[in-house]
């Protein structure tokens, strides 16, 4: 394997210096990953914007197994298939032993045992579920595993089928209380019969508390590749759409969750060239240390292959392939049945393959397996979350006090509910 050098150019999303010694430049290396792999999951994200070198220690490979432990956090994936029309997610980590409690955290808890997770938010790890049981009044819900908190939402225009839906969730204020309201907003775009060159788009706020309107968005509502989570990066969520028809040219569309604009971002040309050249691709996009990038396997000279190209300039689009790599090794000891589903960091991948999922670095191999109930994994989300209880909406959530056979039996929307 090797790994290609490229020069990391600025980046839109790159971090700023506040000035001073306000960073602890003065402090020793060690003595700033050991502080801030203590800080709280809210907080490390603030660290992240002090400097570009406390950035950096957040995402070493040693960092988040210790912050975890430490700052009491949860770190990992839920992954998602149907299996006799049936959905069922499951929480999957490396940095929890099988006997801890973090390692328990699942969707079981909620008032349906039917659900399907739609969006995962990047801050106090929110989900939002939906109510898969065709049996059943239509229900959204959003909750909190870790703490096992939901709360049922409003329904949106559930006639209309969901095309994509994605879900950002507010860091609390300084100085707030740690179990503090948790600020939400889930954008849902959908497909309405009669508009064959635009989506539905409806925003739900928690402050709020309602689904409201916004602008349709003018693409044609087969584009979005089906079963692909919203990507989060440089402050908006992001989808890869089909290749264009006609010309074959593929893209990647943005949605900036606080203005409610969109844009296309166009994929790199030298990777449709690639394919014009006749190599099969498959390709993906994922957030490593808060960038966009693109994810593209393809078979060259009977190996697999990776590229990874990370978006250097967001504001210009510009893309920098930052590593190629061949999975020669990792097909000899697991088999070539492994799937690449994500990027952990930028030397770790997280693949699948049958009923198990693994951790593998690209250059010293695999550094975690966990067996899961999943022949076929569809979809994977990121997820990370503190153990701090917290209210989702108006009011505040508690772990359930009733039998789990006593379910309701329809989704109110002005009826607060408790787990």
């Amino acid at each position: 394997m090797a790994k290609s050098s490229t020069v990391r150019g600025g980046s839109d999303n790159d971090d700023h210096h506040v000035g001073g010694e306000s960073d602890g430049s003065s402090l020793p290396e060690d003595q700033v990953f050991e502080m801030l792999t203590r800080v709280s999951l809210d907080d490390l994200a603030a660290c992240r914007m002090v400097s570009a070198r406390w950035r950096r220690l957040t995402y070493e490979p040693g960092f988040a197994p210790l912050h975890c432990r430490r700052a009491a956090a949860v770190s990992g994936f839920f992954v998602q298939s149907m299996t006799r029309n049936r959905y069922a997610a499951d929480f999957v980590s490396m940095h929890s032993p099988s006997s801890s409690p973090t390692a328990k955290i699942s969707l079981a808890f909620l008032p349906s045992a039917h659900v399907r997770i739609v969006a995962v938010a990047a801050h106090r790890g929110l989900v939002c579920c939906v109510e898969a049981d065709t049996r059943r009044p239509p229900c959204y819900y959003v909750c909190k595993p870790a703490t096992r908190q939901w709360r049922a939402l409003p329904n949106p225009r559930v006639r209309f089928r969901a095309a994509a839906t994605a879900m950002v969730a507010r860091p609390p204020p300084s100085g707030a209380a740690a179990a503090a309201a948790a600020e939400f907003k889930i954008v849902r775009l959908s497909v309405v019969p009669e508009l064959r060159d635009r989506l539905r788009c409806e925003v739900f706020d928690s402050r709020r508390f309602a689904w409201r309107r916004s602008a349709d968005v003018a693409l044609p509502p087969d584009s979005l590749v089906p079963a692909a989570p919203a990507v989060r990066a440089h402050g908006a969520m992001h989808w890869l759409r089909w290749p264009d028809r006609i010309t074959g040219a593929q893209d990647v569309f943005a949605f900036d969750m606080r203005s409610e604009a969109w844009r296309l971002i166009r994929l790199p040309p030298e990777v449709e060239e690639e394919e014009v050249e006749g190599r099969w691709a498959r390709k993906m996009i994922t957030a490593v240390e808060g960038r966009l990038c693109l994810v593209v396997t393809m078979e060259v000279a009977d190996e697999e292959v990776v590229e990874v190209w990370e978006m250097a300039s967001y504001v210009d689009a510009r893309w920098e392939k930052k590593m190629t790599v061949g999975l020669n090794s990792l097909h000899m000891k697991e088999g070539r049945a492994v799937v690449l589903r994500d990027l952990c960091s930028s030397d770790v991948a997280f693949f699948d393959s049958f009923c198990r999922v693994m951790w593998y670095d690209f250059w010293r191999g695999k550094m975690a397996e966990v067996e899961v109930n999943h022949i076929c994994v569809q979809e994977v989300f990121k997820f990370e979350s503190d153990l701090v209880p917290c209210e989702i909406g108006r009011v505040a959530c508690r772990p359930p006090a009733r039998s789990p056979s006593e379910e309701p039996t329809a989704c109110l929307d002005d009826v607060d509910k408790f787990s």
